[in-house]
């Protein structure tokens, strides 16, 4: 079986830690998707992959559906076994186990990203089930919350008729 170009292999690894509803799941997904020694930059400021890990984990609270959405992926190469930078836009939309009005809550979470993707060599590192090693080595994040507006019905004026 062929190995997935950069931009698939990233989108497929991203979003599955998004997806993940089992913690068992999540962090088999989490461990697949980066190196151990991986540079994590979230909103220009410096964190470690612990800190990601226990944020990506934490928003899945109350969620019982997650819905995704690539925007503008680009990579500067699609050979499997080369170094590679994916960036792109992903949006995240968070169906509540709440409800607001007649809907779920929903939660918008907007990711700009910028992933370096390699192969590595590492004796630690294991293949995945298309046997490649690739792990993401580098992460910059910049990533705003939001939630969307809520749609109301629009009030109109009853008539004298209409009310009696």
């Amino acid at each position: 079986m062929s190995k997935p170009d950069s931009i698939s292999w990233t989108q497929s690894h991203l979003g599955a830690l998004y997806e993940a509803q089992e913690d068992e799941v999540f962090a088999n997904t989490f461990d697949t998707a980066f190196s151990p020694s991986c540079e994590v930059r979230v909103n220009h400021a410096p964190s470690t992959l612990d800190a990601l890990r226990a944020s990506v984990s934490s928003r899945k609270a109350a969620t019982k559906g997650v819905a995704l959405s690539w925007e503008n992926v680009i990579s500067t190469g699609n050979s499997p076994d080369e170094p590679s930078v994916v960036a792109g836009t992903l949006i995240i939309t968070r169906s509540m186990m709440f409800r607001i009005r007649a809907g779920p809550a929903q939660r918008l979470t907007h990711i700009n990203f910028s992933a370096k993707v390699e192969r590595l060599e590492d004796s630690n590192v294991q293949a995945d089930e298309n046997d490649d090693s690739r792990r993401i080595t580098s992460l910059y994040l910049t990533s705003v919350d939001t939630v969307p507006p809520i749609h109301f019905a629009t009030p109109h004026p009853v008539g004298q008729e209409e009310r009696e």
